[in-house]
């Protein structure tokens, strides 16, 4: 196991999946947002599980965590289940969820300890860019090769250049008066405890385009999925009043410019439909110009 993997295994052992005051420090840290924020979720949410509509037969839960209800209601549309996760911790909660009828493994999506073409569907989901940045490639490689052919790959991946980090770029060079943010119960090491106490997490994105050096493999569709994550919603979105504006407005643009909105989003859906043949490789250009 790479030293970036240990880091975030410790990150989650010590921290993520460990309970305190009612939640995990990944809800803590990560999941905890304004009342205007949840009939967006909502719908987040559906588009996520429309990716699988159809698919049936095994799937793959790469690296899928304390397994957040969305995960539980693709999983079981499937008949066979595998867990992969380089915590026990995770996969402990797992079981809870799921039981004892779904596969277990401990392990790395660096190298899936199952034969090629081994699933007709694999979700991970918020993984990928905590994987050791040069190794990123090498992950999704193995994702794509435990796929069967005409099977799909979903993941869940973060924008280095989005929109809502652009504008807290810009808040940040503005005046100390005009840097307000949304009053939060989480400290900015994201519990009531000190910063110190909480592992680091080790985090690397690739551009967008980088996912298109996968399509001699695979078809590569980008979809919007999240426009921002909790901390940009705090420092941006002052009021509930304002969310609840901004919420509506990026749904509806989701829905009529889902291409831009892929782009611009903290949060991208990346889906790889895995090619029953080999691909030649297109022109990259032509192709964004196009969808």
């Amino acid at each position: 196991m790479s030293d970036v993997e240990n880091t975030v295994r410790e990150f989650y052992d010590k921290y993520g999946w460990v309970k305190a005051g009612g939640g995990f420090g990944e809800d803590r840290l990560f999941r905890q947002f304004s009342p205007p924020f949840y009939p967006y979720e909502a719908k987040v949410i559906e588009r996520t599980i429309a990716c699988f509509a159809g698919l049936r037969g095994r799937l793959l839960l790469a690296g899928g965590g304390d397994l957040p209800d969305y995960h539980i209601r693709i999983a079981n549309a499937f008949s066979s289940v595998t867990c992969l996760d380089i915590s026990q911790r995770a996969l402990d909660i797992a079981k809870e969820k799921l039981g004892p009828d779904v596969e277990y493994v401990l392990g790395s999506i660096l190298d899936i300890p199952v034969p090629d073409d081994s699933f007709d569907a694999v979700l991970c989901a918020h993984v990928v860019y905590h994987v050791d940045k040069e190794l990123q490639e090498q992950a999704i490689n193995e994702l794509i090769r435990v796929t069967k052919q005409g099977c799909r790959v979903v993941v869940i991946y973060s924008n280095p250049d989005s929109m809502a980090s652009r504008l807290m770029t810009f808040k940040n060079k503005l005046p100390l008066i005009w840097r307000v943010g949304r009053r939060s119960n989480v400290s900015s090491a994201g519990s009531n405890a000190p910063a110190e106490a909480r592992p680091p997490l080790y985090s690397a994105r690739h551009p967008l385009v980088w996912w298109y050096r996968f399509e001699s493999k695979c078809r590569v569709s980008l979809m919007p999925w999240m426009v921002m994550g909790n901390e940009h919603e705090r420092q941006l979105l002052w009021f509930d009043a304002i969310a609840a504006i901004v919420y509506r407005l990026c749904s509806w643009f989701e829905r009529a410019r889902p291409r831009l909105a892929a782009e611009w989003w903290t949060y991208p859906l990346i889906v790889l439909d895995k090619s029953e043949q080999p691909r030649a490789s297109g022109d990259l250009a032509r192709r964004i110009l196009s969808q």
